[in-house]
């Protein structure tokens, strides 16, 4: 294979010990395509490599050192590679060298761990390349690898992990202005020190939209049949226990989270709480349809309604005929 200077002679001064390491990759992984790995060293890793030696050399062999154990792990896992479940772990890699070669070179293993690992996560979701971008920008103007990660942490939130929503709110407040505004997805010029609080206060703020929505509306569908790559053996039910949104198929417990950014589910150990019919007042049960002052809300295409849970500004509710719940926005209480 063709590599660049700067990579070929790391490689050829720890060739022994990089030969150990994947042999023992090969071992944990049976099956590994050897030709097809270094194939994977020559070309995205020799770039990310050498974008970093043109800024820092001698951080090269540290650099070199993380990238070979990583990629191998990875690469073993399917995650990279032909075939790979999280092709976007080297885009990002890549981009993040050409863009903030000295973070990487400062502190590879951290801040290249933490960028797969989110890719591997994002691999599942529909936001991953938004929030890549939004890293990358944020790069471009973070003083340091901690304060990349804390804002991109913010951005997660941002692209749709609703369960980061407290923290990332938290860690937001001490972020520089400029990382931000970026993190939220707005400009500059939009950002007040109280824009923290708004958002806090009320789940289905969205800063960055021009209009409010009028509540209540349909924000998200969550969950889906385990065939599909969800949770649900059966459609679920959902609960309330101890202040926190269930939804339950079967022995699966998943906590449910939603805000204006989107809706995660994370399990959750299990309860002993039942499916309800808890709506807010007003509000009644039609069959497929929620009934409220204001009009109507139909899911004739989903079944009957079997359950629904409000708590504060969220109704969740389940059908007969689906394995994903409706979270709705409500008015604020």
């Amino acid at each position: 294979m063709t590599i660049s200077p700067a990579f070929a002679d790391v490689l050829r001064g720890g060739r022994v010990e990089f030969n150990r390491r994947h042999a023992q990759a090969r071992h944990r992984y049976p099956g590994m395509d050897g030709a097809a790995f270094l194939d994977l060293l020559a070309g995205p890793v020799d770039a990310i490599v050498a974008a970093v030696a043109e800024t820092d050399r001698a951080a090269v062999p540290s650099v070199v050192d993380v990238l070979y154990d990583l990629s191998l792990s990875l690469f073993g896992q399917r995650w990279i590679g032909p075939g790979g479940r999280a092709p976007a772990i080297l885009d990002l890699w890549l981009a993040m060298a050409q863009n903030a070669p000295l973070f990487v070179a400062s502190d590879p293993h951290r801040l290249m761990s933490a960028l797969a690992n989110a890719q591997v996560h994002w691999a599942t979701q529909e936001n991953g390349i938004g929030w890549s971008q939004t890293v990358i920008a944020l790069a471009t103007r973070a003083r340091n690898v901690d304060e990349l990660l804390t804002a991109g942490q913010v951005a997660a939130w941002r692209h749709g992990l609703a369960h980061y929503r407290e923290s990332a709110l938290d860690r937001a407040r001490d972020l520089e202005p400029s990382l931000a505004a970026i993190a939220l997805g707005i400009g500059l010029r939009e950002w007040t020190p109280d824009l923290i609080a708004a958002l806090r206060e009320d789940r289905w703020f969205r800063p960055d939209a021009k209009q409010p929505v009028s509540r209540p509306f349909v924000a998200a569908h969550i969950g889906a049949f385990v065939g599909f790559g969800g949770g649900f053996e059966a459609p679920p039910l959902a609960s309330l226990h101890l202040g926190e949104l269930l939804l339950t198929s079967g022995r699966a417990h998943f906590g449910v989270y939603a805000d204006a950014f989107g809706a995660t589910l994370q399990p959750t150990v299990q309860t002993s709480s039942v499916s309800a019919q808890s709506l807010p007042p007003g509000w009644r049960i039609e069959g497929a349809d929620l009934i409220f002052r204001a009009g109507r809300l139909s899911f004739a295409e989903k079944g009957a309604i079997t359950s629904a849970v409000a708590h504060a500004d969220i109704l969740l509710v389940t059908h007969a005929y689906a394995h994903a719940a409706s979270v709705i926005a409500l008015p604020a209480p």
